[in-house]
């Protein structure tokens, strides 16, 4: 693994790999920066970033796709669907309530236009894991405002 050294004025559009929900193993970086600590005389920080920057979409409009979180009736209040989707959201919940083991419809409750939304809803996903009901299904027992707040810390890095 070879890691690129930025200097600090690059490493600022770069996302650091602590902010790379899930993945801040050391495999996961790309570059990284060495700093003067704050601990005193002779001692430096290094920095790992990840290759993802920040601002990635930025002046390029609003987005082609939706990360949306979903309720359902027939689920307890709390357990929330987090997705994505090139559709409106309003279609994809149309789509997945029409799945023969869903007893009623899912309610769009809100969506998140960006341009990743696959990005946006894994890190999303990685961030949320301890709130997650089941490791293999997208569906969280989290208050809606804190899904929501979530979901723009994470896209509003690439905007």
């Amino acid at each position: 693994m070879s890691l690129t050294r930025l200097t600090e004025h690059e490493a600022k559009t770069f996302i650091p790999l602590k902010e790379n929900y899930g993945n801040t193993g050391i495999e996961n970086a790309a570059f990284f920066t060495i700093t003067p600590s704050e601990r005193g005389e002779g001692w430096e920080d290094v920095t790992y970033y990840t290759e993802k920057k920040y601002g990635l979409y930025a002046d390029q409009g609003e987005g082609d796709q939706w990360v949306y979180v979903l309720s359902n009736p027939s689920l307890p209040k709390e357990y929330l669907k987090i997705g994505y989707t090139k559709l409106k959201p309003e279609e994809r919940a149309i789509q997945i309530s029409s799945a023969t083991g869903v007893p009623t419809p899912y309610k769009v409750e809100w969506a998140y236009k960006c341009f990743n939304g696959e990005l946006v809803e894994r890190m999303t996903h990685e961030k949320l894991k301890a709130f997650r009901v089941n490791n293999r299904k997208e569906f969280f027992h989290i208050s809606l405002e804190e899904a929501k707040d979530n979901i723009i810390l994470i896209g509003n890095k690439f905007k």
